[in-house]
């Protein structure tokens, strides 16, 4: 499934919150940002979100 430049946006933005909550990323990195963190997952396809599309 192709994701819109909205989805993505939406889905690295809830998984950023998470990760800056306290949720324990899935990918190792030295990185501090929940930003590139979130965004690093959602390139490797390790983020743990996927959208619901309403019809």
């Amino acid at each position: 499934m192709k994701l819109t430049k909205f989805e993505v946006a939406r889905i690295i933005g809830a998984r950023s919150l998470q990760i800056a909550d306290g949720a324990y990323s899935t990918i190792d990195i030295e990185e501090l940002s929940s930003l590139k963190i979130a965004f690093e997952e959602f390139k490797r396809g390790k983020i743990p979100l996927k959208p619901i599309r309403e019809r």
